[in-house]
């Protein structure tokens, strides 16, 4: 065939596909169109200058020596297949080759069509790996509801579940397909349902609610503490539901519980107690004071007040207790502090009281909390104070009595021994006077041991 006077000459010209004919055995090109110029970049005496293998890239040259053993052995006439073409200013394309074994001009030739399918494995590439991170995305999404530990689920509005996630078993000892079909509203109890019915049809005017701690029946008939956040995603067509996300708070509600009750017994024994408790963070300085402070000196809790005690010690005895306190903060030794001082009420009235410090410290010995006790003495101190007093008043009375007592005693018993002596008294009335003799002595050593009792007890009460 003379391609020069072949009538499809100015199709293959006029063609917007790139395309050429070349020399099987030489692999010369032998003539090319417009596009396949415009294209690659070449001029049409580059082309002509040329073998195909010279705009094969370097790394495809195997493959390109393989496919053309393939055109010698096989002869195919008609082939399609993919290949990489390097062009003119170096790009390397991805082309889609169609080609067609003929004679011309009595010689083995090849016409080529060469489509230029860069953008398109570029694109099915991209589309590829799209679809490997969506895939990637759904297992970890699947294995996040699947294996969480909180409970997700997919409600319609009336409550009935139409997907539970696998953690349904371990949370709520129930399996997932179990309970589609099911309410949600029917393993409520009863004095939480309303308020939960309540905020879940709120999600008609709001996207998300959060709703708080609720008990839910598990598959073993026990309540258990939920909390749960549901979105409103009726208008996504992938969801068309309520999407909840459940978590169970069942242990943090009961330690919630103990803690409250802990601390309801501790209020009660500090007001059981008559005494006044500071609980004082030493680190940061601050202190907390009991209800004693109130009940007991008078002052207004409500009020914060840091310096509270402080500020109220009687000023005559501000600084020796302020002294005792520091030197027992800094002491490693001390553990427990003892002290007594005045101490003014709201009221100004004056109170003795009794402080008892326990200090906690850390490691290296520093002070990082003390708990103090604060108990009015002042009645105790009174009371001692009439005991001092009465008992100076005994022993006045005891020593003034017992030396006016014992000097009628002695002249009794001195007048007993002048008459026992005398030749007038007879035997029975010398007997008489012994037995006279020895009252009066006893009297005498009890009054003694009276006034050795009131000069003990006076001692006592110092």
């Amino acid at each position: 065939m003379d391609f020069q006077n072949n009538p499809y000459k100015d199709i293959f010209q006029l063609s917007p596909q790139p395309m050429w004919i070349y020399d099987i055995d030489t692999l010369r090109f032998l003539e090319v169109n417009e596009a396949a110029i415009r294209h690659y970049g070449y001029s049409r005496e580059d082309f002509l200058s040329m073998t195909i293998k010279e705009i094969r890239p370097e790394d495809t040259i195997p493959q390109f020596e393989l496919a053309m053993d393939n055109v010698h052995r096989h002869k195919e006439r008609f082939t399609n297949k993919r290949y990489k073409h390097l062009k003119k200013n170096g790009d390397v394309i991805a082309v889609e080759i169609k080609s067609n074994l003929f004679e011309l001009n009595g010689k083995p030739a090849e016409l080529i069509i060469a489509t230029d399918i860069t953008s398109e494995l570029q694109h099915e590439q991209a589309a590829k790996r799209l679809e490997e991170t969506l895939l990637l995305s759904e297992k970890r999404f699947k294995a996040l509801i699947q294996a969480g530990s909180d409970l997700t689920s997919i409600i319609d509005m009336d409550g009935k579940y139409r997907f539970l996630s696998e953690s349904c078993i371990s949370l709520l000892k129930i399996y997932p397909d179990k309970m589609i079909g099911k309410t949600a509203y029917d393993y409520i109890h009863p004095e939480d349902r309303e308020r939960v019915v309540e905020q879940m049809n709120s999600l008609l005017e709001v996207e998300r609610v959060h709703i708080q701690p609720f008990r839910f029946l598990n598959g073993n008939n026990e309540w258990r503490w939920l909390t749960t956040t549901a979105r409103n995603m009726l208008e996504d067509p992938a969801i068309s539901g309520i999407v909840t996300n459940s978590t169970d708070i069942t242990e943090l509600i009961n330690i919630n519980e103990e803690l409250k009750l802990s601390n309801d017994r501790y209020k009660l024994m500090l007001k059981a107690a008559d005494e006044a408790i500071c609980d004082w963070d030493i680190q940061n300085d601050i202190a907390y004071w009991s209800v004693g402070f109130n009940e007991i000196f008078g002052y207004n809790l409500d009020v914060y007040n840091n310096t509270l005690w402080s500020d109220n010690i009687f000023p005559d005895d501000r600084e020796q207790a302020l002294k005792e306190l520091n030197d027992a903060v800094k002491n490693p030794e001390t553990e427990v502090l003892h002290s007594e001082y005045r101490f003014l009420k709201a009221n100004r009235e004056v109170a003795i009281i009794h402080y008892r410090g326990i200090f906690l410290r850390d490691k290296d010995g520093n002070a990082i909390r003390s708990i103090g006790s604060y108990r009015d003495i002042t009645a105790y101190k009174e009371n001692i104070s009439q005991v001092q007093r009465q008992a100076m008043q005994l022993q006045e009375i005891a020593w003034t009595q017992s030396h006016k007592i014992r000097d009628s005693l002695a002249k009794i018993i001195g007048l007993v021994d002048l008459l026992k002596n005398e030749d007038f008294v007879t035997d029975a009335q010398k007997e008489i006077l012994t037995f006279l003799n020895k009252s009066a002595t006893d009297l005498d050593n009890g009054i003694r041991n009276i006034v050795n009792i009131t000069y003990t007890l006076d001692k006592s009460t110092d």
